[in-house]
């Protein structure tokens, strides 16, 4: 082998290396951002749930027909406030992870980062 094939195997052995970082490194990313959309999920569900309980309780107090406690009234409106912010942070997460994993060659993205879409792009492949 002369120093043209050592030149072509070298650059060859750069490429497949470039290219196994570059799996790596968009794997570790799409992994970050997947955790961060399945957790602003589970909040967005926690926030729900507290959400739930505190209608009940209000609904409690007017059946008694009690006057409504304000504190009450104040953290049902932040409750209402903070679910609204913790859904549109969870769908801009996910929109974030799907586009990022659209950009990533199809033929790649079960074998070398075996991570899947979600939202409506996971709708769409079913």
């Amino acid at each position: 082998m002369g120093t043209a094939g050592t030149v072509v195997l070298i650059v060859v052995v750069l490429l497949v290396l470039v290219v196994a970082l570059w799996s790596v490194a968009t794997r570790a990313a799409l992994v970050r951002m997947r955790d961060l959309a399945v957790e602003a999920g589970a909040l967005a569900e926690q926030r729900r749930s507290r959400l739930a309980d505190l209608s009940a309780h209000l609904a409690a107090q007017e059946a008694a027909e009690a006057p409504a406690d304000p504190q009450t009234v104040r953290a049902l409106a932040d409750a209402e406030h903070r679910l609204a912010g913790d859904i549109a942070f969870h769908s801009a997460a996910v929109r974030a992870y799907d586009r990022r994993l659209s950009a990533v060659p199809a033929s790649w993205v079960g074998t070398l980062t075996g991570l899947h879409p979600l939202g409506a792009a996971a709708e769409q492949q079913r």
